[in-house]
């Protein structure tokens, strides 16, 4: 089986090549790389005759259909190679034992103090302006 997936994943390999430079040498609207292996400047005679394109697209469509059954059977025999074999008898199991259990321990508080009463009373407001100091009274004035 082993044997079998290598020799189709080479297979695999030369249809991508072979698909990617048939593509290449396509000649698209304005010229290509078909040109650079003697396309010449619009003449009619190259290596596949006058009706290269026709050679070209069957070509490329050989090739893809080559390229996707091997990616089809690639991945039949990849799913069919990784899938869990049966096991040959039910070999009971015992369970892990479980992590010991961390358990905190009480900290040790202090005893509560006592809080004096005047501490808890509400504090009165502070002044905003303290009350100015009354102004003397004139001295009396002197009778005759």
């Amino acid at each position: 089986m082993g044997v079998l997936f290598t020799l189709l994943v080479i297979l695999f390999l030369i249809a991508s090549v072979c698909l990617v430079l048939i593509i290449l040498v396509q000649r698209p609207q304005g010229g290509g790389l078909a040109q650079a292996f003697g396309g010449g400047s619009g003449g009619t005679d190259t290596a596949f005759g006058g009706r290269t394109g026709d050679a070209l697209t069957y070509a490329t469509v050989t090739a893809f259909g080559i390229y996707l059954a091997l990616a089809i059977a690639l991945n039949i025999m990849d799913s069919s190679l990784t899938a869990p074999a049966a096991p040959a008898e039910e070999v009971p199991v015992a369970p892990a034992p479980a992590p010991a259990a961390v358990i905190p321990q009480p900290v040790e508080m202090p005893p509560p103090t006592e809080v004096p009463a005047s501490a808890l009373a509400p504090m009165a407001p502070a002044p905003a302006d303290p009350a100015p100091a009354p102004a003397p009274a004139p001295a009396p004035a002197p009778t005759p």
